[in-house]
């Protein structure tokens, strides 16, 4: 029987199986490097998505804080001259009230009646003046409560002098007027 000899077959065999063994090996290598590249690249693409998307979230940020600031400004500026406004309108309903009270004072006035001072003081009024008699100064009174200009109103004194009688009267104005 003829003998072969297998064994360099075999080798070849072995080194065929082996060179295939590290080409495998070596194609995934190189492919594992490759989805590694990959996976690096598409992670730094992210990244810098992610921190261009952070820049414009941060410009539009501060663009917004701006604007609040500006906004903040307007309003300050806004109640300062409403402030200003119902200064103003209130110095006009005092106008209003003292062109009123000495109106109705004028009116409620009857003759023989000279006012010499007359005092305001928050919603306190002090008259003095002099009269022809009494009897116009009680006739000045009535005419005043009738008027509604003031309440509570008082004869503090009464003197007779030569040129008539000098009273002094005391009241507060009604609550329509102050």
């Amino acid at each position: 029987m003829l003998r072969l000899n297998l064994m360099p077959w075999r080798e070849r065999q072995r080194l065929a199986v082996l060179r295939r063994l590290r080409l495998t090996l070596l194609g995934a290598a190189v492919v594992a490097l490759c989805a590694v590249l990959l996976m690096d690249q598409l992670a730094r693409q992210r990244v810098r998505q992610q921190a261009i998307a952070n820049h414009g979230q941060q410009a539009a940020i501060e663009a917004l804080e701006v604007q609040l600031n500006e906004h903040d400004r307007i309003r300050q500026s806004y109640d300062a001259v409403r402030k200003q406004a119902a200064a103003l309108a209130g110095l006009r309903a005092e106008q209003g009230l003292l062109t009123a009270v000495f109106a109705d004072l004028e009116r409620a006035l009857p003759e023989g009646v000279q006012l010499r001072r007359l005092e305001l003081e928050c919603s306190r009024l002090r008259l003095v003046g002099v009269a022809a008699s009494g009897a116009v100064v009680a006739q000045l009174m009535r005419e005043l409560e009738r008027s509604g200009v003031v309440r509570d109103l008082e004869l503090k004194s009464l003197k007779s002098l030569p040129g008539g009688d000098e009273f002094l009267l005391l009241a507060r104005l009604s609550a329509l007027w102050s």
